[in-house]
């Protein structure tokens, strides 16, 4: 999607997005699963937006760092208070600002990681992940199973919901070259005119994941589909992947 940058999605949603995707995925499954993981260590959340599951995290008595590309998002996660909010900066993901080897969980929530457009980021920010973990820490991904793309471009136009001052379409287009997929949320109302909502990610499969997380000596070790070891079968729409340093 030409323009499309790193801070792009933050611009687009972080005014709307607790109230859209707070209940996205299981956060109580969520929350549980990486408390049992961390075993009390750090978790360093990648893409941590707006805390919605940093700040349970925190709130679980875990010490929880997260970064951002979106200035937007992160303000919305610093109006958080209290002794257990959780430290956030600005920063990529393929260079986090942390201490190599400290963390005992990295996690990568809700399609995190395939929000980096290109294949060879993706591994770079596994890489970069992978440096953080200490003795017994986890990498863990998740993301939405892609069907197959098929041999052509492709697109789609749906509507979200309609109501007496304001329309909402969901419109996606993917690129089976690239595998990516962009996509666009048309606000339309009476009042405010039309308001444009992008985002875009890489449809990255689980193979190609254990590929290029091999590739910077990270080694599978468990693979759901769910948070709540739900199985991998024809049903599951997403996975949840646990990484270890070989």
């Amino acid at each position: 999607m030409e323009g499309y940058g790193p801070g792009t999605y933050g611009r687009s949603f972080a005014d709307v997005y607790d109230d859209w995707y707070g209940n996205v995925s299981d956060v109580a499954a969520t929350i549980r699963m990486v408390t049992a993981l961390a075993g009390g260590g750090p978790v360093v959340e990648m893409g941590v937006g707006t805390g919605r599951l940093a700040k349970p995290l925190a709130a679980a008595g875990l010490s929880v760092h997260g970064l951002d590309t979106s200035p937007e998002m992160l303000a919305r996660l610093s109006t958080s208070a209290g002794a257990d909010r959780p430290t956030a900066v600005l920063a990529d993901m393929t260079a986090p600002p942390y201490r190599a080897g400290t963390a005992r969980v990295v996690l990568f929530a809700y399609n995190t990681l395939l929000n980096l457009l290109d294949l060879a980021d993706q591994r770079r920010a596994l890489a970069a992940a992978a440096e953080l973990l200490g003795p017994d820490g986890v990498v863990v991904v998740e993301a939405f199973l892609p069907a197959d793309p098929g041999d052509a471009p492709s697109g789609d136009l749906s509507v979200r919901s309609v109501t007496v001052d304001r329309v909402e379409l969901h419109v996606t287009r993917t690129d089976p070259t690239t595998r990516t997929v962009a996509g666009q949320i048309v606000e339309i109302t009476e009042a405010g005119g039309v308001r444009l909502r992008p985002w875009a990610l890489r449809a990255t499969t689980p193979a190609e994941l254990d590929r290029i997380a091999g590739e910077t000596g990270l080694t599978l070790v468990s693979r759901h589909g769910g948070w709540d070891d739900e199985l991998l079968d024809d049903d599951a729409t997403r996975h949840v992947s646990a990484y270890r340093r070989a």
